[in-house]
């Protein structure tokens, strides 16, 4: 019987042996999408062993290696993930990816999370990630013209001080405190530490509604910057080199020393004085006999680098399972300076480098438990010459004329006229011989956060914590050392030169300086969601921030080393009926230690409703062509708390204490004084904002478009009260809530899209904002006229003088009223005599124009795509805004030729003898053509040497158009 089994089972066991099947087999395949179509670059990958992956070809095509077993993961984003569980080899599979769900329901990113587009009725303008990837100085030079709303303006082109500004929707209150609020994934953050590859979603919320949730903090918009994190599947590496080459194009022009000479001479002539450089020495000018005495530097030519390069390098990864997935990247920037060195010991250019890290990583500890932490550093470093400060270099290069002196005297003697910050010593010798200086910002976050699903609550409940600590620190080193400087005016009866020195000598000297703030960040939302049947959506939020900001560590005072503390809670109730009534309730109730006790906490309530009525069976049937229609509004209050100058605790009313004896006697009495008046009766300043908006698509979604008006109410703005009389016998004035601003306007964007064919397609877009904003009440003394107050006017309007063009002859003069800025003659400018006393004086400024704060701001272009080819181009523009080119102040250094005599260079344009006003007698004297004489429409005023009080007032005379329409950008992409 046992033999008979041992038989048995052999028999069994040989007949088994060929009918096992091998456990490791290649799978082969196409990837189609729901037409059909080879779908190029999908993920496959084994799941749990991402080690093991490839993608699709051109041809849609795949193979991979799995074991029976073995779950093959397609994944592509946008498309909803394919699984397939191998059983068998294939050759000839087939995988069809179709478009996901949700992301046929697009969503947009609003405060403390995201909600469907169309349910959306809060102004939220949302950018491409991919439109980002652009290089540039820093994220917010790429924001004007790209994004509706935004507003940005540069006023640098030296590497490091090239960063933009930029506001949302304008500037809305003359207050302190006008910037935008920059969360980076959650967090407060500075936007220009970012890599734009690091960007995975970014949005701009506008109006209360949207920012409401953040509290006092988003009182002028939010910009919300959402950073990569890890995703299941097989590991990406990105690297990216960037090149790129900057040129200087608009550099003001100077004459050479001949010219320079010349027009000295006429500048003195013209106002009965004798010239200055007699037929001799314009010979020795003329033929650069004498480049000791008389040389000939064009000291932009000298210093000034029109061209600069700047060298961007970044990498990152990113992948995961389905228990941890991460994203880490790398970058680094090296951007060198605009102007030319000599290579020696003592020699430092402007270079800025910056580098940065950034670490996401996210942990499923359970099914329902996620954990998230987040770090990210960034290090700036800017080196300059040891004297600092950089605007020195380009101050003197407009200051010092072609004849002041000489690169280097012949005897090796560094030339100077004056000091570093009088603009007057040589910038050569600023930049090659004084040392070298070193800037540190270092910023670093870490944070984390434990997301929880409550859904065996209640379904769509969840709950998120965060915690994050946040370093900011300095440091800086400096090795000055100072040269003499020397000057020679004259020589000897031996034809030596005669030095005197300008500017004594200093040794090498250290000096360095340290600060650093830290700031701890906590916050708990509690977040629900859920649609009800097929017609009720509704979700609410609960939401709880407490921050603690240290703001340095070298603080110089028990008040100013206390920390700033905010605090707060807010909530949203939304509910949407059949996605076509939308309904918003939001409001934020923020504490601020800034006012005394029983008034630290402001309630900031917004309402928002939205309707589309495009959701109605009979709107489809009318008009097809119109896709989707939706109107929404918004109205609702936020609060600011910040005022200018920092001050803290403004209803404190500080004393100080000393001792003092009287009429110099050595017996000392104790006293206090009063030294700052608090008011107890501070409330926080407040906005009422609203917005109307428009939203569509037209012919099967060709055609999409925004449009937005707004206004912007601010109430309770911080001045202080200085219309309290002297008798009131306060020390200072106190604050009150007593300023009143209106900011009001417009944004919007379109775009058109188009298909022909299956390789071609382009799109065109466009964009603008336009702002104006009024002031409704400023607090300032009694004005003798309504044009002198700054009620009634634009915020930070320029005030000045109407011109009347330049005085036609002596009776012109003799008859018109009396200017007050010194002796006037014919040729000089004459202005209008305001409020009819007979004289120009200060009572007669008037507003001329808005600030120089672009009021409309727009930008359009698109991209043409032919097969894996993209071409792309950006033309970016502003509409009426104004300069002048003498400051405020009468400063008119580097355009008023001779402005304080020598000190001061001569545009070529003022050399041209079409655009200045010349006496009559002095073109016959030398032969001019007598076209030239008196011309009534000159750019420039009768020529002086030195400062003229009446030529350089504020004035319409030297206002300018800035406006401008620039090509931006020009890409071109390869897939």
């Amino acid at each position: 019987m046992k033999k008979l089994l041992v038989l048995t089972l052999l028999i069994f066991g040989c007949i088994a042996l060929p009918a096992q099947k091998k456990t490791t087999f290649t799978m082969k395949g196409i990837i189609v999408d729901e037409a059909g179509e080879p779908f190029e670059g999908v993920a496959v990958y084994i799941k749990d062993k991402i080690n093991i992956g490839t993608q699709s070809d051109s041809k849609g095509g795949f193979s991979i290696k799995a074991s029976r077993g073995d779950q093959i993961i397609f994944d592509f984003s946008g498309m909803a993930k394919v699984e397939y569980l191998v059983l068998e080899e294939k050759q000839d599979l087939r995988i069809e990816l179709k478009e996901e769900a949700e992301q046929m329901e697009e969503v947009v990113v609003v405060g403390m999370g995201s909600q469907r587009k169309i349910s959306s009725v809060a102004a939220v303008t949302t950018v491409d990630a991919a439109t980002l990837q652009i290089p540039a100085p820093s994220l917010t030079n790429l924001l004007g013209g790209k994004v509706a709303g935004v507003i940005s303006m540069q006023t640098s082109g030296e590497p490091g001080k090239n960063i933009a500004d930029f506001w949302i929707r304008g500037i809305g209150t003359f207050g302190a405190s006008s910037g935008a609020l920059v969360l980076i994934d959650g967090l407060e953050g500075n936007i220009n530490s970012i890599d734009p590859a690091d960007i995975e979603s970014f949005s701009v919320l506008k109006d209360a509604s949207a920012t409401a949730v953040y509290g006092v903090r988003g009182a002028n918009g939010v910009v919300l910057v959402t950073t990569k994190k890890g995703v299941e599947g097989k590991l990406h590496i990105t690297g990216r080199a960037n090149f790129s080459l900057s040129q200087l194009k608009r550099l003001p022009e100077y004459i050479h020393a001949y010219d320079y000479a010349s027009l000295v001479n006429e500048a003195l002539e013209v106002r009965g004085e004798r010239p200055r450089y007699d037929e001799l020495e314009m010979n020795i000018i003329k033929n650069g006999l004498d480049p000791d005495m008389y040389p000939d530097v064009n000291w932009q030519d000298e210093i000034v680098n029109p061209l600069s390069f700047k060298q961007t390098y970044y990498a990152s990864t990113r992948g995961g399972g389905n228990i941890a997935r991460y994203f880490l990247s790398l970058g680094f920037s090296d951007e060198t300076a605009a102007y030319k060195t000599d290579k020696n010991v003592y020699s430092s250019n402007v270079g800025y480098n910056t580098y940065n890290y950034r670490v996401n990583v996210n942990v499923n500890m359970t099914k329902t438990t996620d954990i998230y932490l987040g770090a990210d550093g960034y290090l700036a470093i800017r080196n300059e010459p040891g004297m600092a400060n950089t605007d020195y270099v380009w101050n003197a290069q407009s200051q010092i004329n072609p004849l002041m002196f000489p690169m280097i005297y012949s005897n090796g003697k560094l030339p100077a006229a004056g000091s570093n910050s009088s603009g007057l010593a040589s910038p050569y010798v600023m930049i090659n011989s004084t040392g070298k200086n070193r800037n540190e910002t270092y910023q670093g976050k870490a944070t984390l956060s434990i997301n929880q699903n409550l859904a065996f609550i209640t379904e769509g409940l969840k709950i998120r914590a965060q915690g994050a600590y946040d370093l900011h620190s300095y440091h800086s080193e400096r090795r000055f050392i100072q040269p003499p400087l020397y000057r020679s005016t004259e020589r000897n009866n031996y034809g030596e030169m005669v030095m005197t020195e300008m500017v004594a000598e200093e040794k090498a000297t250290f000096t360095r300086g340290e600060n650093q703030y830290r700031k701890y960040h906590l916050e708990i939302n509690l977040n629900y969601e859920r649609l009800f049947g097929d017609d009720h959506r509704t979700s609410a939020l609960i939401y709880y921030y407490l921050s603690d900001q240290q703001r340095s560590s070298d603080a110089a005072s028990s008040i100013t080393a206390i920390p700033v503390r905010y605090q707060g809670v807010s909530s949203r109730l939304t509910y949407s009926f059949r996605d076509t009534y939308m309904f918003d309730l939001n409001f934020g109730y923020t504490g601020s230690e800034n006012f005394q006790p029983g008034r630290q906490y402001g309630f900031f309530p917004s309402v928002a409703l939205g309707w589309v009525p495009t959701s109605y069976k009979f709107m489809k049937e009318i008009a097809p062509w119109l896709n989707f229609l939706k109107f929404r509004g918004s109205y609702g209050t936020v609060g600011n708390d910040r005022l200018a100058g920092n001050r803290r605790f403004p209803y404190q009313t500080l004393l100080t204490s000393g001792k003092i004896g009287p009429w110099g006697s050595n017996a000392a009495y104790e006293y206090v004084w009063v030294n700052v008046i608090g008011a107890d009766n501070l409330e926080w300043e407040k906005a009422v904002k609203s917005d109307l908006g428009i939203e569509g698509r037209l012919w099967k979604d060709k055609i999409s478009f925004v449009v937005d008006i707004f206004s912007d109410m601010r109430n309770g703005i911080f001045q202080p009260r200085v219309q309290v009389p002297d008798y009131a016998g306060l020390v200072t004035q106190a604050y009150g809530n007593i300023g009143k601003m209106r900011s009001f306007g417009s944004d919007g964007n379109v775009e058109y899209k188009e298909t022909i064919g299956k390789d071609m397609s382009f799109t065109i877009r466009a964009n603008y904002t336009y702002s104006k904003n009024m002031v409704y009440n400023w607090e300032q003394y009694i004005e003798k006229y309504p044009y002198l107050e700054y009620t009634g006017y634009p915020h930070g309007s320029l005030r000045g003088y109407r011109s009347l063009g330049l005085f036609k002859d002596d009776n012109d003069v003799r008859y018109s009223p009396r200017q007050t800025f010194g002796t006037v003659m014919p040729g000089d400018i004459k202005y209008q005599d305001i409020n009819g006393d007979g004289k120009i004086d200060s009572e007669d400024r008037v507003p001329l124009t808005r600030s120089t704060f672009p009021m409309i701001m727009y930008g359009f272009g698109g991209e043409f795509r032919y097969k894996d080819f993209t071409i792309g181009i950006l033309l970016r523009g502003t509409g009426k805004t104004d300069y002048f080119r003498v400051g405020q102040g009468g400063n008119g250094m580097g355009y008023i030729p001779f402005f304080q005599g020598e000190s001061g260079n001569v545009l070529t344009v003022a050399a041209d003898p079409r655009n200045r006003w010349i006496p009559k007698e002095y073109v016959q004297r030398h032969g001019m053509d007598p076209a030239l004489a008196e011309n009534p429409n000159a750019m420039f005023p009768r020529l002086q040497y030195g400062y003229n009080s009446n030529n350089s007032q504020l004035s319409d005379f030297w206002q300018g158009d800035a406006r401008y329409l620039r090509l931006q950008e020009i890409t071109l992409n390869y897939n």
